[in-house]
């Protein structure tokens, strides 16, 4: 599936769209229009932090240079 994102201001209240032209007019299309937000309008989402209470608390219980599987699990001729 191709999609198509365009970023335009209507004139007299209508959009015009150039399709290219991998897009057939033979295929039905769904159009959906959403208005972009005012800058004023966008909170930039605040970073998530682990709680202090995890710190510490995790242990390596395995060596990770090791392959998980043995050799001759790979069936390999």
């Amino acid at each position: 599936m191709e999609a198509l994102r365009i970023i335009t201001q209507p004139v007299n209240r209508q959009l015009a769209i150039n399709l290219p032209p991998s897009f057939s007019g033979e295929q039905h299309y769904e159009v959906i229009v959403l208005p972009i937000p005012s800058e004023e309008s966008i909170a930039p989402t605040p970073r998530r932090k682990p709680s202090p209470k995890l710190a510490g608390t995790a242990r390596l219980m395995d060596d990770l240079t090791t392959p998980g599987t043995l050799d001759s699990d790979w069936q390999l001729s």
